[in-house]
């Protein structure tokens, strides 16, 4: 009818602050380096970018995506969150790249973010800023945001990325098993990434222990006694273990005598480095992932046995250091082995120890 306007399309509930919260990600992105492809809305199945990581200006190869929610309605309960179903699980966990969730707050610019296929992936969910976890399960309706992504926390979250893409390669745990000791390296590190929210990796670690040397060694005892009651460790939310992590862990801690005896005779040549059987040192690490086992004590006189007859006595001592500190009687019990096996009376070390026994009755571990 003459002189009446015709209806009009209306923009879709939170259009806006979508379409505000992508241009705010993808600013952020361009400006740091990375080279962002944003998704046709109409191949949008649960990312918003594509995007590239690059250092230096080069692309590293390493790709990600990246969902983006944006307005006040992401804002529930005090906490920023991306709204989850099971789908929306079973695909953050099947993506070929990692899924990268990030919020932007309208009102204050700010732009949060959380790794969605880390998460999903994941046996447990921890609350950053606290030691709290959650376990992870697809019944789950959200997931809380906690990290703020800004110019100044960007290297962080390419540090972070980087070490995730570089983790669930498809060579990551061939890593472990690499004649380079700087690559083994890379290889523990793949499993401490993973391993503080899913045992399985550290699980694997320990499997493979015996089979490193040097540093990826050294390295590798240090990654496993996060999962210990280890005394000197600074514990923060970067490198705790949730209980429910560390008890899988644990358990797979049970070594067989052969085991002790190269684990023990390996961390001895560290001691010229300085990282001795002291507070903070790498014997403190292994005594921790040893002494978890509750069989230590009757396995160690065959672990001892095993180091005398290939003539390592400097490894046979410190055996019976470990032996004497979990014996009722410990005088008694080094007695007899050193009966056993005469040739470690002739040690220095061994002497020192029987020493101080006979005086004191029992000697530290470390």
């Amino acid at each position: 009818m003459a002189g009446e306007s015709s209806p009009r399309k209306k923009l879709r509930v939170g259009h806006r602050s979508e379409r505000g919260g992508i241009n705010a990600v993808r600013d952020l992105l361009e400006r740091q380096g990375l080279v962002v492809d944003e998704v046709d809305g109409r191949s949008d199945y649960g990312r918003d970018l594509n995007v590239d990581i690059t250092r230096d200006s080069e692309i590293t190869g390493g790709i990600i995506g990246v969902q983006v929610k944006g307005g006040r309605s992401f804002f529930r309960r005090g906490r920023w969150v991306i709204p989850a179903t099971k789908v929306d699980w079973a695909y953050w966990r099947a993506s070929t790249v990692p899924i990268i969730g990030m919020v932007h707050d309208p009102d204050s610019g700010i732009i949060r973010w959380t790794n969605l296929t880390e998460a999903a992936r994941s046996r447990v969910l921890t609350n950053l800023p606290g030691f709290k976890i959650q376990l992870q399960t697809d019944d789950l309706a959200e997931i809380a945001l906690d990290e703020v992504l800004d110019d100044d926390s960007f290297d962080s979250f390419i540090t972070r990325t980087e070490a995730y893409l570089a983790a669930t390669a498809d060579s990551a745990y061939l890593l472990l098993l690499d004649s380079d000791d700087e690559i083994r390296r890379q290889g523990v590190f793949n499993c401490w990434t993973l391993g503080r929210r899913d045992p399985r990796p550290l699980i694997l670690l320990r499997r493979v222990l015996t089979s490193l040397s040097g540093r990826s060694l050294y390295d590798g005892i240090s990654v496993l006694a996060h999962a210990t009651a280890h005394p000197d460790i600074f514990w923060t939310k970067q490198n705790w273990i949730s209980p429910v992590v560390e008890t899988a862990v644990q358990a797979s801690f049970r070594w067989s005598p052969d085991e002790l005896a190269e684990l023990v005779h390996a961390v001895e040549p560290f001691d010229e480095e300085g990282s001795d059987w002291q507070r903070g040192g790498i014997g403190q690490s292994l005594w921790s992932i040893l002494v978890v086992d509750p069989a230590l004590h009757a396995k160690l006189p065959s672990a001892i046995r095993i180091v005398v007859e290939a003539g390592r006595l400097q490894t046979a001592a410190r055996l019976l250091i470990c032996l004497q500190y979990l014996a009722d009687d410990p005088v008694g019990e080094v007695d007899i082995l050193i009966q056993a096996h005469p040739s470690l009376a002739q040690h220095e070390m061994t002497r020192l120890v029987v020493e101080h026994l006979h005086e004191h009755g029992r000697l530290d571990v470390y």
